[in-house]
């Protein structure tokens, strides 16, 4: 083996830190399930399957391994696929041994059943992924209880800015605007990627803006934080080049246009 070869295999085993690894797991999950659900309708609900499967990663290596793996069976659910039954009985795919749900709401009942009273004997990330599970289900107060409940321990550690950004997506979907905005800027702080700082700033922009209809509606905090995503979104001044990063300045950029 020659040695550009051995460095360049040196080069590829390099791993990124854990809270780069949660922070694009958990952001390009929120970004797909917005802009990219006709690719992941094999997948649905993907930032329950990423989500749970994104604090698996890093709880599975930490001090709590064997909580985590007494709750296989919560994990085993949550990171099954939705598949919706094929149209053709006769297809293939209806004869396919790989384990799946039909719905979202099915896989959710049976994360929640898989859990039975685990989350209040066992630990607070399993409150969340079982909390996610019941968002599902209609039920976003709970999901938003297990939110806190993990953040309070999760408070320094790796797993708080994607616990932060989870909790800001309930509160927007729970129609708690305001605490919405005010939790998108606390991931805005902790986020250590111009692509997580410039969609914190995105989606506070868009609860500000007047055209979402939104309860906090302010075309110049709207007009701020779309500003400031475009900024974050350029690093070194630069329009960054084709993917997820180039998309979010695209997208602040045209809502600027449109205040």
């Amino acid at each position: 083996m020659t040695r550009r070869n051995k460095k360049s295999r040196e080069e590829a085993q390099v791993e990124l830190p854990p809270d780069v690894i949660e922070q694009e797991l958990w952001s390009l999950s929120a970004w797909m399930e917005k802009h990219w659900k006709t690719v992941a309708i094999g997948l649905g609900g993907v930032s329950l399957i990423w989500g749970g499967l994104g604090i698996y990663q890093i709880f599975h290596t930490s001090q709590e391994q064997g909580r985590a793996e007494a709750s296989a069976a919560v994990f085993d659910k949550v990171g099954t696929a939705v598949i919706p039954p094929p149209e053709n009985p006769e297809s293939p795919a209806a004869n396919s041994d790989v384990p799946s749900f039909p719905t979202e709401k099915a896989r959710a009942e049976a994360v929640v059943a898989a859990a039975g009273n685990e989350p209040a004997s066992g630990t607070a990330l399993i409150g969340v992924l079982v909390g996610a599970a019941k968002a599902t289900l209609g039920d976003r107060e709970t999901q938003l209880k297990h939110l806190e409940t993990a953040l309070g321990t999760a408070k320094g550690t790796a797993l708080e800015l994607p616990l932060r950004e989870q909790k800001a997506t309930a509160l927007q979907a729970a129609g708690r605007d305001a605490e919405a905005a005010a939790e998108w800027a606390e991931v805005a702080k902790l986020s250590t990627t111009d692509f997580g700082k410039a969609l914190a700033k995105v989606r506070i922009g868009d609860l500000h803006n007047p055209g979402g209809g939104g309860k906090v509606a302010d075309a110049a905090r709207a007009k701020a934080a779309y500003e400031e995503a475009v900024k974050a979104a350029r690093p070194g001044d630069k329009d960054p080049a084709a993917g997820p990063l180039a998309f979010l300045l695209t997208d602040a950029r045209g809502k600027l246009a449109r205040l």
